[in-house]
């Protein structure tokens, strides 16, 4: 069964997504999404049913290592050996900023981002070198708006990067999910649900 996931990728803006939400077979492995505290631009690590994992952002660098850690704390937690894809939503530090200590401590297959910087500055422009140079030990993924990221047992959907927007809708965006009409709401049934959300943090 593939998930569903609508991505906003753009500059100087967060995620969003859209799960649609479906029956789940027993014994069929949830989607699991880790929201890590950065204390900045949000990081988040999505692991498919299918094993393979993408994480968005990588938090401020230095500080002692306090955002590195906790991500990395995150990615063993959820038994990743390896990230699939490392989504940069933009180049600012709380987003950027651990991806070359990543690529040193991790396999990264593809590095997903929107091309080139915009961003100015001496400092930003040493930020985009590090990236640049970290992302050479991977795949390079530059996507638009429409462009889908191949993530087995995920459907992961570009609406915006770099500026630019759908120009016309998803299919069923905005209409009623039939596949909820029969649903009730239980808090406690976190077994059954299509996703597990976990929001990590660490006293590091």
């Amino acid at each position: 069964m593939r998930r569903t996931v609508v991505l906003i990728f753009a500059l100087a803006a967060g995620l969003a997504f859209a799960q649609a939400k479906r029956p789940q077979p027993p014994g069929d492995a949830p989607l699991k999404i880790y929201f890590i505290d950065v204390e900045g631009g949000q990081s988040t690590l999505f692991v498919t049913p299918s094993g393979e994992s993408m994480l968005i952002d990588t938090g401020y660098p230095g500080l002692g290592g306090r955002d590195a850690n906790r991500v990395l704390a995150a990615i063993e937690h959820a038994g990743v050996s390896r990230l699939d894809y490392l989504l940069v939503t933009h180049y600012h530090a709380d987003h950027a900023g651990n991806a070359a200590v990543f690529a040193e401590k991790l396999a990264i297959g593809t590095f997903v981002d929107h091309g080139a910087t915009v961003e100015q500055g001496d400092n930003a422009a040493a930020l985009y070198g590090r990236y640049v140079e970290a992302r050479a030990k991977g795949r390079h993924l530059q996507v638009k708006p429409g462009d889908r990221i191949p993530i087995a047992g995920v459907d992961v959907t570009v609406v915006s990067s770099n500026g630019d927007v759908l120009q016309s809708p998803l299919p069923g965006a905005g209409a009623p999910n039939l596949l909820c009409a029969s649903s009730t709401r239980d808090r406690s049934a976190r077994s059954s649900a299509t996703a597990a959300f976990v929001w990590w943090t660490s006293a590091i």
